[in-house]
């Protein structure tokens, strides 16, 4: 979008173009958000802050994902790129994930940004609104962050921002730069091979459906417990057709 939808001439996403904000500063990668040369300006960076942890200053864009296709998602990248590769299966690292609070933490997320969603400095965003409404989304992109667009750039925007043709181009969003960081902190060597944030075969919703049972349970206990106790929406659906209502409105 701040290029024009021009093709991808980075050898890497993260962080020619887009900096890693979690994990910026560690002086063995080299990384510095704040001297950092990005190709074009507003300068983007790129966190799993909840909007309480979030350094404010700048427009924040949070999107979330139904935690069932985010938990599906996450194993074959984790897997790839850690000590696991294929010994532990997506049951035992589902089971382990949600053990440890993955899910529960991201739904506790969610809330924080949502009281948040009609803040000017806010752009609330679902995965699947992305998915089914691409176009629509890059035009509130483009408005939000002050990027003049007209009809033809926002359609090269729409083209190569989609799965198929970020595919064609996966190994410039595999993070492999920081690969060998991740596993030295493992104590682990560096895979030969591994997936990165874009899968060929990803990109989909309702993969979650894939999980164990009683993960997908679990998962739905949590969304009760943390979302509907607190907003009262029964699942997803009926939040995201919520903020779709509020949208309209203005």
């Amino acid at each position: 979008m701040r290029t024009k939808g021009a093709e991808p001439d980075f050898e890497n996403q993260i962080p020619e173009v887009t900096v890693l904000m979690d994990i910026s500063g560690r002086s063995e990668l080299n990384i510095d958000p704040n001297t950092m040369v990005q190709p074009a300006e507003p300068r983007i960076y790129f966190t799993h802050h909840t909007y309480e942890t979030i350094p404010k200053g700048g427009k924040l864009i949070y999107c979330f994902r139904d935690q069932k296709d985010a938990l599906y998602s996450f194993y074959p990248f984790v897997d790839s790129i850690s000590a696991l590769r294929g010994r532990v299966s997506l049951s035992v690292f589902s089971e382990l994930l949600t053990n440890l609070h993955w899910t529960a933490d991201n739904l506790r997320g969610l809330l924080g940004w949502w009281e948040h969603r009609h803040d000017e400095d806010v752009l609330f965003l679902f995965f699947d609104d992305l998915k089914e409404d691409h176009t629509g989304c890059v035009k509130r992109i483009a408005k939000f962050i002050g990027v003049e667009c007209d009809e033809e750039t926002i359609a090269r925007v729409v083209h190569t921002t989609t799965h198929a043709e970020m595919a064609r181009h996966s190994s410039k969003f595999d993070v492999h730069n920081l690969v060998p960081f991740w596993a030295k902190m493992h104590g682990d060597d560096p895979p030969s091979e591994f997936i990165g944030r874009v899968r060929k075969d990803g990109g989909k919703s309702g993969d979650g459906q894939k999980l164990p049972r009683e993960v997908q349970e679990r998962i739905d206990q949590e969304w009760y417990d943390i979302i509907t106790a607190k907003l009262g929406f029964r699942d997803l659906k009926e939040m995201r057709a919520t903020w779709k209502k509020e949208m309209d409105m203005f």
